[in-house]
């Protein structure tokens, strides 16, 4: 009962005040623009309001705080609003410059593993731990080297979800799916689930008004925030591989990028038509829902076989 509580207090206020702040962006004439070295079918959501994690970022982390004052879950909300601050410095930018360019890159990844670096020393104090377990059993023991791991999963998470973040319910979609199995695996290893629930009510919510045509993006704030959230759960209990599993298409997004990156200077050749890999898809002339919907069942799929998995782990 409690659980449900938690999933629809961050429904009802994210879905009560996103529409208020989409009229008040609106008004301040303060939206989204968009990259010039983006598909060019993506021009007609110049001007739509973002910062959507503004919204359903503050109101998971304080829901999740009043259900859940354990240290575990007070780190793992403010480490995910840490996280959104990041990208709100970076959302205030491009609305002060009128342009898509806010914090450079050097730039948002400093910011991005001072917040990990601290969030690491904290979960250590917490949980101390050196292992990453294995998902078919066993650990791995990084003795000194997971330090640097943690903090490395952590900021790679962050900017997972960040790249996702590029069609109309994407994102907010794929994580919820997720997120649905984050529930399972944390029931089965006893994680706490306070977090996870009100980011999952708090996300379908701001879905309603991202869903092509969105309405408001959720920007930097809010992806990074999801992201970092799932960096954080799993340094703090030693489950990034599982992580990783839990969440494929922020994998293999930000791994398409990272191809193409590659590929690009060390081969002087695309391997995608365009990266991440969602717009590589749509150049080949899928609409951008097929797209969307298409990552949602492929999520569905891959995180419902993982149950499967699970059963056998666990059991």
């Amino acid at each position: 009962m409690v659980e449900f509580l938690e999933v629809s207090i961050s429904f009802f206020f994210v879905l009560i005040l996103t529409y208020p702040f989409i009229i008040w962006m609106r008004s301040q004439r303060i939206g989204q623009h968009i990259r010039t070295e983006g598909p060019d079918m993506h021009n007609y959501k110049e001007g739509t309001p973002t910062m959507g994690g503004l919204v359903f970022v503050p109101v998971a982390v304080i829901v999740a705080m009043i259900f859940d004052k354990s240290p575990q879950t007070v780190l793992l909300a403010l480490s995910t609003f840490a996280f959104s601050c990041v990208g709100y410095v970076d959302g205030v930018i491009k609305i002060l410059r009128k342009t898509s360019d806010g914090l450079s890159t050097k730039q948002k990844l400093a910011f991005q593993f001072v917040v990990a670096i601290f969030v690491y020393i904290v979960a250590e104090r917490i949980n101390p731990h050196t292992f990453t377990f294995i998902p078919l059993g066993g650990q791995w023991n990084m003795a000194w080297f997971y330090p640097i791991f943690a903090v490395i999963f952590m900021v790679g998470m962050s900017n997972a979800s960040n790249i996702t973040d590029g069609l109309d319910g994407l994102a907010g979609g794929v994580y919820v799916i997720s997120a649905i199995g984050l529930v399972i695996f944390s029931i089965f290893r006893h994680l706490p689930l306070t977090m996870t629930l009100s980011t999952i009510g708090g996300t379908l919510a701001f879905l309603f008004y991202n869903m092509r045509p969105a309405k408001i993006f959720m920007g930097d704030m809010g992806s990074l925030a999801l992201g970092g959230y799932i960096g954080v759960l799993g340094v703090l209990y030693g489950y990034e591989l599982w992580m990783l599993l839990l969440f494929p298409v922020f994998v293999i997004e930000v791994l398409s990028d990272i191809i193409q990156i590659g590929s690009l200077r060390f081969l002087k050749r695309h391997v995608f038509l365009m990266a991440p890999i969602h717009h590589h898809y749509e150049l080949k002339g899928k609409s951008e829902f097929n797209v969307t919907v298409s990552f949602w069942l492929f999520d569905v799929i891959f995180v419902g076989a993982l149950g499967g998995l699970m059963l056998c782990v666990f059991h």
